[in-house]
């Protein structure tokens, strides 16, 4: 993370947004340098230095319940907007070519730091706290709704009522759809890591 001799910069073209509502994201040049990080975004650009970096933070981010993980990291600075770097295409989609640059830039973004800056960033993984609570009710309401469609379900089909052929598809469905929210829950919760020790199952999944 804190190199012996300096490195020469190294460019990586990736999809980026600053947390505002968009249509697209922004396609950008990111330049990682020993100071810092430079790049354009809506007609501003310019080096934001490693010395103003409060906090890095990695997740995993899923468009569907039939999409592959993408994933995203956030920096955020002392001043001005953060920046976030996705692994995917401008709207989001999944981009299996972007997926290499992506782990690349987040690798080489860590070494570069130097110690006594990482020293006082925070590391975080998952989404933030808030974020994470919303989902936890939305998997509880899930088991409570769902759950009990399913026991209905599955008490008629005993009484005779639903023959067993037409029972599982919508059974399979509910089981389906629980497993994602529950697999998103999961891996969407929050904590830290150590910069020498990258959330490398938070990186962009294939199917």
């Amino acid at each position: 993370m804190d190199p012996a001799e300096p490195r020469a910069p190294a460019d990586y073209d990736l999809a980026i947004g600053d947390g505002s509502m968009r249509l697209k994201l922004a396609e950008a040049r990111l330049t990682l340098s020993d100071e810092g990080i430079r790049y354009a975004l809506d007609g501003r650009d310019g080096l934001r230095p490693f010395s103003q970096l409060r906090s890095v933070r990695i997740q995993a981010v899923q468009g569907g319940k039939s999409s592959p993980w993408e994933a995203m990291i956030e920096l955020v600075f002392d001043r001005g907007n953060p920046l976030q770097v996705h692994s995917g295409s401008q709207w989001g989609a999944n981009d299996a070519e972007r997926d290499p640059v992506f782990i690349a830039f987040v690798e080489d973004l860590h070494r570069r730091i130097p110690l006594e800056d990482a020293a006082r960033i925070r590391f975080l993984r998952g989404v933030p706290e808030g974020r994470h609570r919303v989902l936890q009710i939305a998997l509880v309401i899930f088991l409570i709704v769902f759950g009990g469609a399913g026991g209905y379900i599955l008490l008629k089909t005993a009484a005779g009522s639903i023959p067993v052929a037409e029972m599982l598809f919508p059974m399979l469905g509910l089981i389906g759809f629980g497993v994602w929210i529950w697999h998103s829950v999961e891996k969407s919760k929050p904590g830290t890591y150590r910069p020498d020790r990258l959330p490398t199952d938070l990186f962009p999944e294939r199917d």
